[in-house]
Order: structure tokens, then sequence, then C-alpha cells
């Protein structure tokens, strides 16, 4: 980040980088060339909620080197990574405002229509406005962002995400919701029943992980190729008779042989398939994998951004 250029700013989480925050990035590079400024994104290493409130700190939408190259990918090049410590939560609003014209040469302010921050958390345009009046920073803000009858936010998408719903998680997101992770070595079960799978491990632990159940994906390798697959979140109830057996993400790349342990592998949502449930034994297991799999191939097939 060059400091030499007087900045107009954004403040946020931007978990997820939604339909939302593609607005209020639009708005602030329009602005910032009528104001003859340059645009920067300031966000956070982690939730602020890690540290004000952990026990309700909310899944992650994408890990923090997901959410920087789609910030880039939206035509932002100024990027401030924040650590929320306890020093940046004491601060009030006037004394971050001030900070950030201090450090970060922000001579403009824009705010999205719900940003509020500091300790003291004044809510509305007017408290701001009057900060940057006396600090001499301008402070604007931008209008809500409307997308089937309500406003795209976050929490909005996480919802959708818990509850299954992938086309409406992803129509406000303007993209298939992924998850990358590296192949790790599971029980081998699914090679021994005909259906293979990847065992995937996040690489970010606080990614949110959608409702259990079988889900149409694309898998994108680490060469770029991209394989239909589906996908089961779950406990594994036909074959997995702990107590507490763990959540486990295995896919089954249909038509594909090769080793991909150890390597990272992306996959995209597209739809639900059905919810998990227990079966009578392994041969009811194997039968309704291979219908999933047709489900899974017609439905990467027929494949569209989906309407909610």
């Amino acid at each position: 980040m060059s400091p030499a250029r007087d900045k107009l700013a954004v403040v946020g989480t931007f978990d997820g980088v939604h339909l939302g925050h593609n607005y209020l990035l639009n708005v602030l590079k329009e602005k910032a060339v009528e104001s003859n400024l340059s645009p920067l994104v300031i966000t956070f290493s982690s939730h602020p909620l890690e540290t004000i409130r952990p026990e309700r700190v909310p899944a992650l939408i994408y890990p923090l080197a997901k959410k920087t190259d789609l910030l880039k990918s939206c035509g932002i090049n100024d990027i401030a990574i924040l650590n929320f410590d306890s020093h940046l939560r004491n601060m009030s609003a006037s004394e971050f405002m001030t900070f950030l014209r201090d450090e970060y040469n922000v001579a403009g302010l824009l705010l999205g229509y719900d940003t509020r921050f500091g300790k003291d958390h004044p809510e509305g345009l007017e408290p701001y406005e009057a900060i940057g009046k006396e600090i001499g920073m301008k402070v604007s803000q931008a209008q809500q962002f409307i997308e089937y009858g309500a406003p795209v936010c976050s929490s909005r998408i996480r919802r959708a995400l818990t509850e299954g719903n992938i086309p409406l998680a992803n129509s406000l997101l303007g993209r298939q919701f992924s998850i990358t992770g590296s192949v790790v070595h599971g029980k081998k079960l699914g090679r021994k029943i005909g259906f293979p799978t990847a065992n995937i491990q996040p690489e970010d632990q606080r990614q949110l992980i959608p409702k259990p159940g079988v889900y149409a994906v694309n898998a994108i390798l680490p060469d770029n190729t991209t394989v239909k697959a589906m996908l089961n979140i779950g406990f594994r109830p036909t074959v997995d008779n702990s107590d507490t057996p763990p959540l486990t993400l295995e896919a089954h790349l249909i038509g594909f042989e090769g080793d991909l342990y150890g390597k990272n592998i992306t996959l995209e949502f597209i739809a639900a398939i059905r919810e998990e449930k227990k079966f009578s034994g392994i041969e009811e297991l194997r039968s309704q994998l291979a219908l999933d799999a047709e489900t899974a191939v017609k439905l990467l097939s027929a494949e569209k951004m989906p309407d909610a």
C-alpha cells in the first residue's frame, strides 16, 4: 500500500465479499475518482467478535486469504488488514478515525449502511460526520443494497448455508460458495463400496460448513481442471456408530482416478441433493450413492448461477 496519496476508506469485516459489499466497493471507487482520492479498504485479520465476545463470533464465509483475493478481484489494490487487539478494541470512534487519518492518510470515510465502530459505537451518520469535521475528514454513507426483498448481509448468507439453501447463498454472494482444503487419509470405506472419496480438511477451521447432507459440487483440482463431484457433509451414521462421530467432508469425484493425498482442492457448491440419513446397511447405502451420483451429474451438467 502506497502511503503517499490521500485515501478514501471504507471499514468492515467484508466476510464473503458478497453483492452488498460489491455495491459498496463500487461506490467507494466512484467517490474516490470524484474526490481525487485513492480507494482503500480497511478490514481485520479476524472477526472483531473473536476479541469482543468470543461466544458470539460467527463462522467465516471465507478465510482471510480468500477474502483478500476477492477484494482484489473487485478492483481494490490498497487493503489494510488490522489486528483487532485490545488496543484497537478500546479506541473510541473519534480515536479510531484519528488513527486512520494519521496512519493511513485517510482524508475521507465511506460508511456502509449499517457501519458502526469504536467502543462508544455511535449509531447513524451524524456522529461520524461530527467527528470528521473535528479532525478534517469528510464522511459519507452508502445506501442499502437490496436483493430478494431484504438487505444483502453476511448473516443472511450464513443462515442460508446452515439451512442448506445453496441457490440463495450463491445468489447473494454473486458466485458459488466454496471450501478449499487438503485431501487427508480417511478409513477408505468409500473405495470398498465402489465410491472412493477425497476426505477434505478445510484450510481454516473457522470457515462455515453448510448443513449436513449430500451436495452437487464442482471440484477444482491443483492443475485447475474441474471434475463433477458429490459431497457428503456429516457424521456417516450408517458406518460410524461411535458416541461422538466427527463431522466429515467426503467428496466423490465422478469418473476421476488419481492420487490427491496432501494436495489442496476447492469445492464449489451448486445444489443440495438430500439430507444425511442412516441406511439399513452397506447395500442400501451403495444404491443411494449411485442415485446421488446420477443426480449430481444432472445438476452439474445444467449448471448456472441459480435463482433463489
